[in-house]
């Protein structure tokens, strides 16, 4: 192998290391989702997720709870058809104005845990924060999301 093939193909194991390490390990992740509140049976919310987990989502509230705070759980299927699995998630809204049906949902008052999935969400773990609001009145709600995604090792 002469000089020049072999810094070739240095160079392409250098580029593909980065791509080979999300196989296994954590990796941040952040984009911007968006739903229209109770757009299935009027109990499920439902809109496309933009950013590094683009695809869709959708929610339900499993329960409002006496502290004001709301259950939910996410159901969430990326672009490439692999399902993210999530523990439920509680609300904890605040209210920018005297209008109770509108929520502002600021960075710590809202997280979901993975608890796996399908394809390469397989054993993943990892916690999602939103930032945003909800407008219950027009039924909208767009949300930021942040947080980290932790692989399954490879065996």
């Amino acid at each position: 192998m002469n000089t020049r093939s072999f810094v070739l193909v240095m160079a392409a194991l250098v580029v593909a290391l980065p791509i080979c390490a999300q196989t296994g390990g954590c990796v941040p992740v952040g984009g911007v989702l968006m739903t229209n509140v109770g757009a299935i049976d009027g109990a499920y919310n439902l809109g496309p997720v933009f950013g590094d987990l683009g695809g869709s989502v959708a929610a339900k509230v499993l329960s409002s709870n006496p502290d004001g705070t709301f259950t939910l759980q996410h159901y969430w299927v990326t672009s490439t058809g692999a399902t993210i699995l999530f523990k439920p998630a509680v609300l904890h809204p605040t209210y920018p104005t005297a209008d109770t049906n509108i929520v502002a949902v600021p960075w710590g008052h809202y997280s979901s845990d993975i608890a796996g999935g399908t394809l390469k969400y397989d054993g993943a773990t990892g916690t999602i924060n939103y930032f945003g609001m909800i407008d219950f009145n027009k039924a909208t709600l767009v949300l930021r999301y942040s947080g980290t995604v932790c692989y399954k090792q490879p065996q």
